[in-house]
């Protein structure tokens, strides 16, 4: 009994104290790379938003997905309270005519990657709950077929962001 009342107080000792009832989690890493649980084979890296006119209904998404597991994953749908519809779209020109459609959930091969990026695959952000500015961020849920779900933190922006070295 003694030695499981040392390990009750050892063990209160080294946990976090809070409030649970605080609120939503908050992070001050930078949106551009957020990192996710280890657990998870997919990275996220240059999360944005492409800054639009005043009082425009549809923005566009865009980052790098990267599947650092050893098998594959399929991206299947994303979702914000920031807006009210996203859909995975892809950008091409038919005939001389560009225009987007929907694309569809996507495979991401072991070690591969996903590139989310203007002219071509992207976020179609419909319905903004409120005026984005350069510089606002925004919280997006990834959806996976395995169930599997990434929050990732996206910047809104002008231009892409520059790459960083490792």
């Amino acid at each position: 009994m003694r030695l499981l009342a040392t390990f009750i107080v050892a063990t209160y000792a080294i946990l976090p104290h809070g409030d649970c009832t605080a609120g939503p989690l908050t992070t001050t890493k930078t949106p551009r790379d957020v990192p996710v649980a280890a657990a998870k084979p997919i990275r996220v890296e240059a999360a944005w938003i492409r800054a639009a006119p005043p009082g425009a209904m549809t923005l566009s998404g865009y980052m790098v997905m990267r599947n650092d597991g050893t098998r594959p994953v399929r991206f299947k749908s994303a979702q914000s309270d920031g807006f009210g519809m996203v859909e995975l779209h892809r950008s091409l020109v038919v005939n001389g005519v560009s225009m987007m459609r929907p694309a569809g959930a996507q495979s991401i091969p072991p070690g591969g990657s996903l590139q989310f990026e203007p002219g071509g695959l992207h976020l179609m952000l419909m319905q903004p709950n409120r005026e984005l500015k350069i510089g606002d961020k925004v919280r997006f849920q990834l959806n996976f077929d395995d169930g599997v779900a990434v929050d990732v933190v996206a910047q809104v922006s002008a231009d892409p962001p520059t790459a960083t070295t490792h």
